[in-house]
């Protein structure tokens, strides 16, 4: 749930609503056009971009406006208002590294229907932060199941939980069984086109060139091709995603059966923000692998 994370997402979506149609509705407004801006919301977006939605990232909230919060937008409740507030601090205690603040932050943010995106959102990336793959998985699948296709929050709720899934995955943490082929139709892109009979169609596309997906189907050579340009691409952005994209690009490196590479990415993962729980739940997954074993022996 690194920047990594967010970027990969920001840029999922602004592929698939590029030529949509807006009657299908926008989790908060379309996405900036710059990377590592996300607006008002955790995929993208200015609040105020989105009619009604209030800041909320998933679409509009149930609770009539309350002004007079400081830091509001126009026509915003309160408790969104209370909810995308904290969920900024949250996300820079993240690119900080600061995982006790990102956890503390996320069991401040208030209930109620609008700020529940906001809160099922912070709770994954407290998770994820902690390296607690199978507790990040456990809490997007379930906020995925509280919700209908046809509900704004689906589509990025979708992502959220394919993206934890497949970190899981290749991190031992869920097992394949019920967990690899719902992280792929999560990570499916899902395009409409409106028939000239008035129906709806469908099309889904498989994700191409996530390195851990990649990982998980057997191609490690694409993978670490995949998690090089990402790690060249982080370098530009916050450490935490640095970090995290290092971490990808040694899963993948193992994987190769390069364990050496692997282990360089970790040390410099390491130095570019010391003591993450990522790094070290990455290093403990490839010490254990065979490559490492093997190398030993």
């Amino acid at each position: 749930m690194s920047d990594s994370f967010s970027e990969r997402m920001r840029r999922r979506w602004a592929r698939r609503r590029d030529d949509s149609d807006a009657a299908f509705g926008t989790p908060g407004g379309a996405p900036d056009a710059g990377g590592g801006g996300f607006g008002g919301g955790p995929f993208g977006g200015s609040g105020a971009d989105a009619p009604g939605a209030g800041g909320n990232p998933f679409g509009p909230g149930a609770e009539a406006p309350e002004p007079g919060l400081a830091g509001a937008l126009p026509g915003e409740h309160e408790t969104t208002t209370r909810a995308r507030l904290l969920h900024e601090r949250l996300r820079e205690a993240y690119a900080a590294g600061d995982v006790a603040t990102v956890s503390q932050l996320a069991d401040l943010m208030p209930d109620g229907p609008s700020a529940q995106p906001y809160r099922a959102y912070g709770q994954v990336l407290a998770a994820e932060a902690r390296a607690d793959d199978a507790l990040a998985v456990e809490l997007a699948r379930g906020f995925l199941e509280r919700l209908h296709p046809a509900d704004h929050e689906w589509e990025t709720a979708r992502t959220l939980f394919g993206e934890v899934a497949v970190q899981a995955l290749v991190m031992g943490a869920v097992p394949l069984a019920g967990n690899l082929a719902a992280a792929e139709d999560a990570l499916r892109q899902t395009d409409y086109m409106l028939h000239p009979s008035g129906a709806l169609l469908k099309f889904a596309e498989e994700e191409e060139g996530h390195p851990l997906l990649l990982v998980l189907h057997g191609k490690p050579e694409k993978a670490v091709r995949a998690a090089r340009r990402e790690v060249r691409a982080e370098k530009r952005g916050t450490r935490a995603g640095y970090a995290d994209a290092l971490c990808t690009y040694a899963l993948a490196a193992c994987a190769a059966g390069d364990i050496d590479a692997a282990r360089e990415a970790l040390a410099e993962a390491d130095r570019a923000l010391p003591g993450r729980p990522r790094v070290t739940a990455t290093r403990a997954r490839i010490e254990t692998s065979p490559a490492a074993t093997m190398r030993e022996e």
